[in-house]
């Protein structure tokens, strides 16, 4: 009953904590934690069966740096973004990327193997349209060095195109509504939504630089390590790249999986080049090797620590925005349900799991309003009249009105900055604007204001409408 952007795959997949946490003691959030750790530890260990069947990484130092430079970019550098879908895209895919430059180096993993790493990475890369421009990159790039047979014999490739097609078919049989109704809502209001445009994040503060950085370690890889397998590592980035210019958002998370591939190519660059011109035997030289890695690995997290402190918003919750919004909710709203009317995600998702409370809409945020209002040229007034607004609009206009209507949350709390850009010289207001719509208007007039906190307009339920609402109820 949510009407969101997201395609279906990725409720499907943040379905199994949900599920888990419904059969075994714990909550959703802690078990969602659960499951992308397991996750980590198990593309970790695969990664490192498979580092073994590239035939370049045979060598001392590149073997033993490349998984804990894995493990590094699947826990350390997410930090904030941790459990955002590029982070579990790029764990996901990690296996496919060590085997897609095994395949390269012309070793395949067994036929099993193949089939297990393209059906992980299908399924993550399927969450978003713009991931497929990953494995698009990849192939392409493996289809002109090995030729169209070996490409067409193997499995990987095959699993991953499967499983789009599958993802996309189901999306008009399974999922009807998401096909028919949602994904032309989010196709039309969602698209405009967002600060930049892929010009702008083509030369963000994030992508440039590492755009930047592949270009150059990649030319290092070519020229001095003679290595094919650094090759994969620049065609996988500039599809991550790709797919972050593509969703024209900005937003840091998307830019993730393209830096952690200019990370891993830095680190595949160093040890190959150790490994070329200074060879290191395993038996003779393990105390230098371990401590290059050491070094290396070391210099990686104090540089992570730095930018970003380890749990730095976990031990200043208390203190932030969700927390006090958190204290507020359980404070003044005894079923823990409420009404949000604003473009933002944060803090209020996922502080619904964390106070075991229930949003009172089928929208997780204001996002199609948004993108009808992203210009105002259009626009003689700040507010289309109700009798003038297109089929999306009143579809937002007359849903919020009922849903706030029909369960009577314990809070309505509005958003003062809407997220829309100003027009006639005034602010969008969201409670303006649902005002227009009688039934909205009506459920209102038994709420009270309650206080303003930092960027947001909290409203209360009254007293006397609770009592008078339980009454009825009990004579029903």
């Amino acid at each position: 009953e949510v009407l969101d952007e997201n395609l279906p795959l990725t409720f499907v997949i943040h379905g199994l904590p949900v599920l888990t946490a419904k059969i075994l003691p714990g909550t959703v959030a802690f078990w969602f934690t659960a499951w992308v750790v397991a996750g980590i530890f198990a593309s970790f260990w695969a990664c490192r069966r498979l580092v073994h069947l590239v035939p370049s990484a045979d060598h001392a130092l590149t073997e033993a740096l490349l998984p804990p430079v894995l493990l590094f970019l699947f826990s350390v550098l997410p930090n904030e973004h941790f459990g955002q879908r590029e982070h579990i895209m790029f764990v996901a895919c990690a296996p496919y990327l060590i085997a897609s430059m095994a395949r390269a180096e012309g070793v395949s993993p067994t036929r099993t193997a193949s089939i297990a790493v393209g059906i992980v990475a299908g399924l993550a890369l399927a969450m978003k349209p713009h991931y497929l421009a990953i494995p698009a990159a990849v192939e392409l790039y493996l289809l002109t060095h090995r030729g169209w047979r070996a490409t067409l014999t193997d499995p990987i490739p095959w699993a991953i195109g499967l499983l789009a097609v599958a993802h996309l078919v189901s999306m008009y049989t399974l999922f009807p509504d998401f096909g028919r109704f949602v994904l032309p809502l989010a196709i039309e209001s969602y698209a405009p939504i967002g600060e930049s445009g892929w010009r702008e994040v083509l030369t963000s503060n994030v992508l440039g630089p590492t755009l930047l950085a592949l270009l150059i370690f990649g030319l290092l890889a070519t020229l001095f390590t003679k290595t094919v397998a650094a090759r994969v590592l620049v065609v996988f980035g500039i599809g991550a790249a790709l797919s972050a210019i593509g969703q024209a958002k900005g937003w840091p998370y998307h830019v993730l999986p393209a830096l952690s591939a200019a990370i891993l190519l830095a680190a595949l660059t160093v040890s190959q080049t150790v490994d070329r011109y200074l060879p290191i035997s395993r038996s003779a030289h393990r105390l230098p090797v371990a401590v290059i890695c050491a070094t290396l690995m070391v210099l990686l997290y104090f540089q992570a620590a730095l930018y970003t402190p380890p749990f730095y918003k976990q031990r200043q919750f208390e203190a932030s925005i969700g927390g006090r919004l958190q204290h507020i909710i359980e404070q003044n709203a005894p079923h823990r349900t409420f009404l949000v009317l604003s473009p933002g995600i944060y803090p209020f998702w996922p502080m619904v799991n964390y106070v075991n409370g229930r949003m009172t809409t089928r929208f997780l945020t204001m996002w199609v309003l948004q993108g009808v209002y992203a210009t105002c040229d259009d626009f003689p007034a700040l507010y289309n009249p109700p009798d003038t607004m297109g089929d999306s609009e009143k579809f937002v206009f007359d849903t919020v009105s009922e849903d706030f209507a029909r369960e009577h949350p314990d809070l309505l709390i509005v958003d003062r900055i809407a997220g829309v850009p100003r027009c006639q010289g005034k602010e969008f207001d969201y409670l303006e604007y649902f005002l227009q719509n009688r039934v909205f208007a009506d459920a209102f007039e038994n709420y009270e204001h309650l206080m303003d906190f930092d960027r947001y307009r909290i409203y209360r339920r009254k007293k006397r409408s609770e009592e008078h609402t339980s009454e009825l109820q009990s004579r029903s």
